[in-house]
């Protein structure tokens, strides 16, 4: 409901701030389980799974509209690093969504949570379709994106949270 105040002022109301930082939350968690199911599926392809590196990252990437082009990197994997860039995305979540350090933190460990699940999803499905293999992925996609969570980054962390669970109970975890 508008007040008399609302209609002068310049600022947005508050119940339809609220509405857009939900809606934010739901299309940055979208995007990220997208760009992280890109990245486990070139991994796949990267390491010899049933998918080439080209196949199953690009199935994904045309499935939900997701891919940056994301290359694995076997220095890294070498190095016993960060072959996900998983730091970089929570670093870019955060800016986006105005996080603090320690949402930041926690950011960064929905994300190792839900990148472990899809791991996990993928590699057991080893041999099986593309299709088959991305299904599990995009239904903790889809699952994660609908329904009602906070907007910010607590709402892409719940989100995020979210996807994992359906992972790990697919993955009989």
């Amino acid at each position: 409901m508008m007040t008399g105040l609302d209609r002068l002022s310049s600022a947005t109301p508050l119940g339809l701030a609220a509405a857009s930082r939900e809606q934010d939350a739901r299309a940055i968690a979208g995007q990220t389980i997208g760009e992280i199911g890109h990245r486990v599926l070139a991994w796949v392809g990267a390491s010899g799974g049933a998918l080439s590196a080209a196949g199953g990252s690009a199935a994904w990437a045309l499935a939900t509209g997701e891919g940056s082009g994301f290359r694995p990197d076997v220095g890294e994997l070498a190095r016993g690093g960060d072959i996900y860039d998983l730091d970089g995305l929570a670093r870019d979540v955060a800016g986006r969504v105005g996080a603090t350090p320690i949402q930041e933190g926690e950011l960064r460990r929905a994300f190792a949570d839900f990148t472990r699940a899809a791991v996990v999803q993928v590699a057991g499905l080893a041999g099986a379709t593309g299709e088959r293999q991305m299904a599990g992925i995009q239904s903790a996609l889809d699952e994660a994106v609908s329904g009602a969570s906070p907007g910010g980054a607590d709402g892409v962390i719940e989100r995020i949270e979210r996807a994992s669970a359906i992972l790990t109970a697919a993955n009989g975890n």
